[in-house]
């Protein structure tokens, strides 16, 4: 198995080719990067920045280069001795007519080989043998009086055009448009050729090209079409009796807020999801896929979504049947803070949001977690009551939002015979007992393979309960029912009943996902630095003992599993979070900032009501995550700052949205924003304040970045975080990464010696803005990292002791294997003991030690500096920190090369 030492996430891309990626081929083998890891780039939509909308999984992404380019790139790997991860997306593809598979199915309907891929129901009352296709801007009988839907004439035979939304005419339909949709009419030699058309694809594909070129050549043809093509589009009556050929249903896009009958990802209607479960579509879907790995080009996999599959562990199984149990597999699965992954799941961990939240926490000052919550709700006291507000956003999500999916596992229970025969449930309130015990779920999901359930199954089953019964007393009997059902013990076989589960969890995991993190997570800021992917505002914060046994437990059971601290999906820099949590340690100070600005700003208020406090709080937060080390920002930082709170306000659902936007309060927001940044009496509070923020962040940022490093698990660098990432959310965190200057600094650090000149350190230090500082704790971490790859994988996890006074202010930790040893120090808490902020900090600890076990060596070498340094039984926290703020020691005498 290639295990990586260390992964480095590439977002491939139209902006990110693979002639980009090998200009950077030389600097990432010398950052010491083992493995890179790539967005998907296999075909998808035209532009697409992120690759999760595949259109062919059966070839490489042209915009970003070609399968001989690739393989040029893997050689140069091998020599490298570097390695592949790929992110593949089982679950989903682009539901649209650049998808082949898509096209073909609108095409042929049941004769298309495509026709049962996808998660559709053909049986739907309504559309029966149609797919529901939500891409109109108003209702179908407004569009077509306004003659907005138009049947048109190409290379590719019939369609219908709806501005940049092209639909193909089913096969069936073309003798009846040639027949000027007249069934008694004589039938010309097309117009026969059409109505007996051959069930073989090939034939279908050549007789519309013959078609093609006979219109081009013939102007009497031609004409008759053009004739054909007006008297549809004239007539309304006609039109429709078209349409009812067609496999598909055109809808005005919000109806698919109440009914639909695919499964789609999220409650995105562009992306449909795949019958993975299928096994002809798993063993079609992973054809390329799985050549790439045998070919040896991918030397790991990188599972995305695997939530939504009908059966993660069966996809997993079938997966490592093809690839055999020794090959590299990750799974990007959101855990909750006590949530375990299956342990028989064949993966050998996670993307790593555990551990982003894991670190996240450990940088927050979890004892001050009750004051936060005092002030905060001053600012917003209708959310005192996080676990009430996540509830009703999921049932807003899934009245809302997801109407239709609710409706159709309502017609599911219905189709299984699975409603109670005793105390027989009306349909709307049965609807809303359903309803609330999805909304109860505390976790994404479960994974039920047979009755009776796990116990931890049961739990999850009777937390759902007991929260729907908290909110919805009166449906007690039917909620009562729902957890028989759930548990296997309801009025139905077995197998239905374990089918019905199954579904439902196909729907808890996008639940979760649309009604926490896509709209709690925008309003509810206690400490936006925990709104984050795999994190909850709910947590804030654990102690470094609760850290230390969480690593003990990730060494034991998934040691490969990834460490990522910045992904695509993260709502904000990983630096920006780390400053964030700062605030933690400052409740009294901080909350009595925000009112001072709050009262300096009303002067510049255009409109006193927007942004609300809630808001005008988030705004302070985001501005201290991001804004650059300068009083002046770099161009272009208000439009960013513009497009992120655009999407905040959408997100939110409070005052805007992305299906109704408030235009003009958000214009409003922007310009509170705009003022505010150029408002002297607020800059002048507000820099100084956030410069020294700042600078504590830094602290943090370095300790998380080598924690990330040296703790159990793969480290993962997202693209450009080698520098500060101060990021906002996507699409800012995909913006172009200045490889030049990347370059310019790693040369600089490739040119000390292993004991780094003090002038050098002291540059760094003095410069930290430029986030040299970052870079290099990253470099020299990441050079024993890959310099001791078994060490690494298998070293013990040892938790260090730490003088009583300091004992909340540094978090320490030895790994040691065989005979050889690492320790880690870093700072926790740096206000409590930083009162200037300058560099270095060795001033700060007086007589406080770090204890080291009775077996430890005596005599380590401090990696960033080069010092040796002597320890008996302790070592003085003031000799670790003389030259840098954070500490990673090798024992002496360790050949780590």
């Amino acid at each position: 198995m290639h295990i990586p030492a260390s992964t480095y996430r590439l977002q491939m891309s139209p902006e990110f080719t693979f002639s980009d990626l090998n200009h950077a081929l030389d600097y990432l083998e010398k950052l010491e990067i083992s493995t890179l890891y790539s967005a998907p780039f296999f075909q998808s939509m035209e532009g697409s920045t992120h690759g999760y909308d595949v259109t062919s999984p059966f070839v490489i992404n042209t915009s970003i280069g070609d399968l001989e380019e690739f393989r040029k790139i893997n050689a140069l790997l091998q020599l490298k001795g570097m390695t592949w991860l790929q992110d593949i997306v089982p679950n989903h593809m682009a539901g649209s007519t650049a998808n082949p598979w898509i096209y073909s199915i609108l095409e042929h309907g049941p004769d298309s080989e495509f026709y049962r891929f996808f998660d559709i129901n053909w049986d739907y009352k309504e559309w029966k043998g149609k797919i529901m296709a939500p891409f109109l801007g108003n209702f179908l009988e407004n569009v077509l009086e306004k003659g907005e839907l138009k049947l048109i004439f190409d290379a590719d035979g019939f369609s219908f055009q709806y501005y940049d939304n092209r639909y193909p005419a089913s096969a069936l339909s073309y003798g009846y448009i040639l027949s000027g949709g007249s069934e008694t009419s004589d039938k010309d030699e097309w117009t026969g050729k059409f109505s007996n058309l051959s069930r073989n694809q090939d034939d279908w594909k050549e007789l519309k090209d013959n078609f093609y070129q006979a219109n081009r050549q013939l102007p009497l043809l031609d004409e008759k079409l053009n004739d054909l093509l007006k008297k549809f589009n004239s007539s309304v009556k006609l039109f429709k009796k078209l349409l009812d050929l067609q496999y598909f249903q055109p809808v005005f896009w919000k109806e698919s807020e109440r009914k639909i009958n695919f499964r789609r990802f999220f409650t995105i209607n562009d992306l449909i999801c795949l019958r993975m479960e299928d096994q002809e579509v798993f063993q079609t879907y992973h054809k390329f896929i799985l050549q790439l790995c045998d070919e040896g080009l991918f030397q790991g996999l990188r599972i995305d979504h695997i939530d939504g599959l009908f059966d993660p562990k069966g996809y997993l199984n079938k997966l490592a049947e093809l690839l055999g149990d020794d090959f590299y597999v990750i799974v990007e699965k959101i855990l909750e803070a006590d949530e375990q992954l299956p342990s028989d799941w064949k993966t050998q961990g996670t993307s790593g949001y555990d551990f982003l939240a894991m670190v996240n926490n450990l940088y927050t000052d979890s004892r001050k977690k009750e004051k936060f919550k005092f002030y905060y709700k001053q600012i917003k006291p209708v959310f005192s009551d996080y676990e009430q507000l996540v509830y009703d956003k999921k049932q807003f999500i899934l009245h809302e939002r997801m109407g239709g999916e609710l409706n159709n596992l309502w017609e599911l229970l219905e189709e299984l015979d699975l409603l109670p025969k005793t105390n027989p449930m009306k349909r709307e309130s049965g609807k809303t007992a359903l309803s609330a015990f999805l909304a109860g779920f505390p976790v994404y999901r479960i994974y039920p393979e047979k009755f009776p359930l796990t116990d931890y199954q049961k739990s999850v089953i009777d937390e759902a309960h007991e929260t729907a019964i908290m909110q919805e007393p009166d449906l007690k009997l039917a909620l009562d029912y729902f957890r028989s059902l759930f548990s296997g013990e309801g009025e139905g076989s077995d197998g239905n009943m374990l089918y019905f589960l199954k579904r439902c969890q196909q729907f808890t995991g996008p639940l979760a996902a649309k009604g926490v993190e896509d709209t709690t997570f925008y309003l509810y800021n206690l400490l936006v630095s925990h709104n984050e992917v795999g994190d909850s505002p709910q947590v804030f914060g654990i102690t470094d003992q609760e850290f230390h046994n969480l690593m003990i437990k990730r060494q034991r059971e998934f040691p490969h599993t990834v460490n990522t601290t910045a992904t695509h999906d993260t709502k904000r820099g990983e630096d920006a979070r780390m400053r964030i949590n700062v605030l933690s340690e400052i409740p009294e100070e901080w909350f009595e900032k925000v009112e001072k600005w709050h009262q300096i700003n009303l002067k510049v208020r255009k409109n006193a009501q927007v942004p609300d406090k809630n808001e005008e709080y988030f705004i302070y937060q985001s501005l201290i995550g991001a804004m650059s080390f300068e009083d002046k920002q770099e161009d272009g930082f208000l439009q960013r700052t513009n497009d992120f709170l655009q999407k905040v306000l959408r997100e939110a659902k409070e005052h805007s949205t992305w299906a109704d936007p408030d235009t003009k309060y958000e214009e409003d927001v922007f310009e509170f924003v705009a003022a505010i940044l150029d408002h002297e009496a607020f800059r002048s509070s507000y820099d100084s304040f956030r410069k020294r923020i700042a600078f504590h962040g830094v602290i943090n940022s370095l300790g998380q970045c080598l924690i990330k490093i040296t703790a159990p698990g793969i480290p993962d660098v997202y693209q450009g975080t080698e520098l500060w990432d101060l990021s906002y959310v996507d699409p800012d965190n995909r913006r172009p990464v200045d490889y030049e200057l990347r370059k310019r600094y790693l040369n600089e650090f490739l040119t000390y010696s292993e004991k780094t000149g003090p002038e050098n350190l002291q540059a760094m230090t003095a410069e930290y803005q430029n986030g040299k500082i970052k870079m290099f704790t990253m470099f020299r971490a990441l050079k024993e990292r890959k310099s001791n790859r078994e060490f690494f994988e298998k070293a013990e996890y040892i938790p260090l002791k730490v003088s009583p006074d300091f004992a909340d202010k540094i978090v320490s930790y030895a790994r040691h294997y065989q005979d050889k040893w690492y320790l880690v120090a870093v700072p926790l808490n740096s206000t409590a003991v930083c009162k200037q902020d300058v560099f270095p900090l060795n001033h700060l600890w007086e007589e406080g030690c770090i204890e080291l076990p009775h077996v430890a060596p005596k005599e380590w070498v401090n990696i960033y500096s080069g010092d040796k340094v002597s320890a008996e039984g302790k070592i003085p926290m003031r000799d670790l920190f003389t030259a840098f703020p954070v500490a990673l020691l090798r024992s002496a005498g360790f050949d780590h090369h």
